[in-house]
C-alpha cells in the first residue's frame, strides 16, 4: 500500500475542481472529436511530490544528555563546526526517523549517499542521503537548522524513501555491517 502526506493546501489544491477554461474551444466536426480514452491520455498528469515530514520536537538534545551518551558527547567536541553540525543533524535524523515508525531502528545515517550534503551557514540539507535500519540501508532527505552557535538542532524536516538495492551499497559506501 502507498500512503502519501499532502500538506493541507496540497490536499485542497487535489480536489479542487477544475478551473473553467478562459477561452471557450471552438466547436470540431464530430468525426474530429477525440475519443474519451484519448482525452484521457492527453490530459497532463501532476503528480504531488510527496510532502516533507516537519516534527515540531526536536529530539537530538534529550539523547545526548541521556548519561548512556557521554561517549557521543566527548567525540562531537572534538569535530570540527561543520562536521559536529552534521552528526547533530545525523543523531536528529535518526531520532525522528524512530519515533515516526517504530519499525524503523535507524542506527547509522550517511548524509552524503548519492548526493554531497549541503552546509550553508547552520543550515544542513542532505537530499542524498541514507539511513541504515535492521541490517537494510533507505534513502533519505532531510533539511536540518541549528542554532546559531551551531550546538543544538532547532528545526528539521525529512522525507524517507525506498530501500537502497543492495548490489548498489558499495557504490554509495553503505557497509553491509559497521
Amino acid at each position: 500500500m502507498s500512503v502519501e502526506i499532502l500538506t493541507s493546501r496540497q490536499f485542497d489544491t487535489a480536489i479542487a475542481p477544475p478551473s473553467a477554461p478562459a477561452v471557450s474551444p471552438q466547436p470540431q466536426p464530430a468525426s474530429a472529436q477525440p475519443s474519451p480514452d484519448a482525452a484521457l491520455a492527453a490530459k497532463p498528469q501532476s503528480p504531488v511530490a510527496p510532502a516533507m515530514i516537519r516534527p515540531t520536537r526536536m529530539l537530538s538534545a534529550k539523547t545526548l544528555a541521556d548519561p548512556r551518551s557521554r561517549q557521543a558527547r566527548a567525540d562531537l567536541r572534538t569535530f570540527a563546526a561543520d562536521e559536529r553540525m552534521v552528526q547533530l543533524c545525523n543523531l536528529e535524523a535518526m531520532d525522528q526517523i524512530r519515533q515516526w515508525r517504530a519499525d524503523f531502528q535507524p542506527e547509522r545515517v550517511v548524509p552524503y549517499a548519492t548526493a554531497e550534503e549541503k552546509v550553508a551557514g547552520t543550515m544542513i540539507t542532505a537530499d542524498g542521503a541514507a539511513f541504515r535500519s535492521r541490517k537494510n540501508w533507505y534513502s533519505l532527505k532531510f533539511k536540518c537548522q541549528l542554532a546559531q552557535d551551531g550546538e543544538s538542532v532547532i528545526g528539521f524536516e525529512f522525507l524517507v524513501g525506498d530501500p537502497v538495492a543492495r548490489d548498489r551499497w558499495d557504490e554509495f559506501g553503505l557497509p553491509a555491517v559497521h
